[in-house]
């Protein structure tokens, strides 16, 4: 019994520890420049974490709307590092893993299946505090997502690279808790 006590105060200590950090959740909205294959605009939604005053984690999802119904989906995990430039104003770097997967009819057709890109991106972004509570940002950053997939026809194989590869701009804006 003691163990058990001693074990669910240790819980009840570490959610005390995991609710000092801010938490902020917000939305998205952005242009990605991969080229001519996917639409570039897209939204998203995210949440992030201050582990400490100057690092954060973020989790990000973003949909890149089809073009010629074949678009792009992605779940971001990014790290943050902050550089107060005054009271409102933060600036960052950030680097992070990305997971891109494939959606529309064209993929179907082209391969039989949706295809998942893993790769990693890396970047700068500033944020400015409307309210205490209300912050506003603009993001750039470069993901990097390359995959070689094979596509046969009739008994013709060719090797088709799959991209998901080039600079994000995005703006976002989030509340704080």
């Amino acid at each position: 019994m003691k163990k058990v006590m001693m074990i669910a105060a240790m819980m009840l200590m570490s959610i005390g520890a995991f609710a000092q950090g801010q938490f902020s959740i917000g939305a998205s909205a952005g242009l990605a420049a991969y080229g001519d294959e996917y639409n570039p605009f897209g939204v998203g939604a995210k949440a992030q974490y201050s582990f400490t005053e100057n690092f954060r984690g973020e989790l990000d999802f973003n949909y890149w709307f089809p073009k010629d119904k074949a678009g792009v989906m992605d779940f971001d995990l990014n790290v943050q590092y902050l550089i107060p430039i005054n009271e409102k104003i933060n600036v960052y770097p950030l680097v992070g893993a990305n997971l891109a997967m494939t959606h529309g009819d064209a993929w179907k057709i082209l391969f039989d299946e949706q295809q998942t890109l893993f790769g990693f991106q890396g970047g700068v972004g500033i944020e400015y505090f409307l309210t205490d509570n209300v912050k506003a940002n603009f993001d750039v950053k470069y993901q990097s997502n390359k995959k070689t997939k094979t596509y046969n026809y009739m008994g013709y194989s060719m090797d088709y690279e799959l991209k998901y590869d080039g600079p994000v701009f995005q703006v976002g804006i989030a509340y704080v808790f």
